[in-house]
């Protein structure tokens, strides 16, 4: 099986992309935003680990060992570092991630440069499908929150697998609808819900996400900062501290320093809104 091509940095320098035999990668293959970001690093990596990798995805459980090899034959592997642009909002969009390991925001800004954190994905997600598969710029920006383990997959051969493998486009599509089910949940919350509800709601998804279960209560250090919670329920940096302390006083949660420590679960749901 022959390597895939791999990325590489050389100081701040816009990285060059060679193929397996030494020849330099097309335009449509050209690295995209993050090669710029200082820290990202790209490396090839054994097409049996790739394929042990890509069988951990539950998107394509139950799916024949013939994709998998098909798939860990398109895709390459790549390592970003934490606050590493992964794609950046009207880029062109020729190719799609598999988050194999790690937390990555999606974002929108406005004009006036104010953002909105679209959703936060973690473990097995898969980012930029919908641009990809329309051939059009990307509709909003993609921030790595840790150090994560990816694979990208350029649109021509995602396309290619598609039409060989029925089963993986069926997949797909529940990811797509997933999306759009997810953006619905977000402007209901910001149409219908109050600004103590959306931060309710936040901390329990985060908690859910990233928290253990200790002898306290539920304790996580969000991989959001408090900048990028406010963005994320669309109320400023001070609105949010006036609400996490109000929690605090009230014994719904504690403050220790990053960590975010949940003592009543029950009580922080009832400050929900939900039913």
């Amino acid at each position: 099986m022959q390597n895939r091509p791999a990325w590489r940095i050389k100081g701040d320098d816009v990285c060059v992309a060679h193929t397996p035999d030494g020849g330099l990668m097309s335009r449509e293959t050209a690295p995209p935003a993050w090669t710029r970001q200082p820290g990202a690093r790209c490396r090839a990596i054994e097409h049996l680990t790739r394929l042990e990798g890509l069988q951990e995805f539950e998107t394509f459980a139950g799916l024949g060992e013939e994709f998998f090899q098909a798939l860990a034959g398109a895709v390459t592997a790549l390592e970003v570092g934490e606050g590493t642009s992964i794609y950046r909002e009207g880029e062109p969009s020729g190719s799609v991630y598999l988050l194999r390991e790690g937390r990555i925001k999606l974002y929108r800004t406005s004009r006036r440069g104010r953002a909105q954190i679209l959703n936060v994905l973690g473990d097995g997600s898969v980012l930029g499908l919908s641009a990809s598969l329309e051939g059009e710029p990307r509709s909003h920006g993609a921030t790595a929150l840790t150090d994560c383990g990816l694979y990208v997959i350029f649109h021509n051969e995602l396309t290619d697998i598609m039409q060989r493998f029925p089963g993986a486009s069926v997949r797909l599509s529940r990811v797509l609808a997933r999306e759009v089910r997810e953006l619905e949940e977000l402007v209901g919350d910001l149409v219908f819900h109050s600004a103590p509800q959306r931060v309710a709601r936040m901390l329990l998804k985060l908690a859910t996400e990233e928290g253990r279960v200790t002898k306290q209560g539920v304790v996580f250090e969000p991989s959001l900062s408090r900048h990028e919670m406010a963005e994320a329920t669309g109320i400023s940096r001070e609105a949010l501290s006036r609400t996490l302390s109000r929690l605090a006083r009230e014994g719904i949660l504690a403050l220790d320093g990053k960590s975010i420590i949940i003592l009543e679960p029950a009580g922080l749901r009832a400050r929900t809104g939900d039913p």
